[in-house]
């Protein structure tokens, strides 16, 4: 193998070794101290792992060329990402809230996956792009955690993930052509969805997906 690569999965490996060592004195002092909040460095420990999964990701891809598909296969289902041709609209589905606009998420985490799926469904299932086109956006959050979570529109990070489904199933994402309609709603897990529709079906997909208290 490639020295460089060895060097990296070194890295790479020494970077999850000191996360784990970091989990598990977390969950001692949780264990030790009722009051202890280990809340901003559960979020550290999240950004860490998935910096370092994409870090992971990339170096497979470049040892294993064009066999590296099935790991991106693996990792979509894992988290599952999901397209779906409904009767009316096209339906994606990403397993998170969107991250803070202005906040150092690592996006590629979920962005890539996202592409290697609508690559996969537009190969599987042929479709001429959407030239203009509705995109109703839901911001699924977990009603068990409360609703001091939901987040003001102006500050959700939907452009980079627009950007993706633009890519592979849109001709163009300008506002002459597309129409983006969001809202919020509580459910069993947080996720986000897309809705992909020609524009007179938006008023259907109004009058299903919106209510009074949303």
């Amino acid at each position: 193998m490639n020295q460089k690569y060895l060097m990296n999965m070194m890295e790479i490996a020494s970077d999850f070794d000191a996360i784990s060592t970091e989990l598990f004195a977390l969950s001692h002092n949780a264990a030790d101290n009722p009051q202890y909040d280990p809340k901003t460095k559960l979020y550290s420990l999240v950004r860490s792992t998935e910096e370092n999964a994409v870090q992971l990701r990339h170096l497979a891809g470049r040892v294993l060329g064009k066999s590296s598909e099935p790991i991106y296969d693996t990792v979509v289902s894992a988290m599952g990402i999901g397209v779906v041709e409904e009767e009316k609209w096209l339906k994606i589905t990403v397993p998170a809230i969107l991250p803070s606009r202005n906040q150092r998420d690592n996006l590629a985490y979920i962005t890539r996956p996202l592409r290697h799926c609508l690559i996969q469904f537009q190969r599987e299932n042929p479709m001429e792009r959407f030239r203009n086109c509705g995109i109703c956006i839901v911001h699924m959050y977990d009603e068990a955690l409360g609703i001091r979570r939901v987040r003001d529109y102006d500050n959700i990070e939907t452009k980079r993930y627009l950007d993706v489904i633009e890519s592979i199933l849109l001709t163009n994402d300008s506002g002459l052509l597309c129409s983006v309609l969001q809202t919020t709603k509580m459910g069993e897990r947080d996720c986000t969805q897309f809705y992909l529709m020609q524009p007179e079906t938006l008023s259907i997909w109004a009058k299903d997906h919106i209510k009074s208290n949303t």
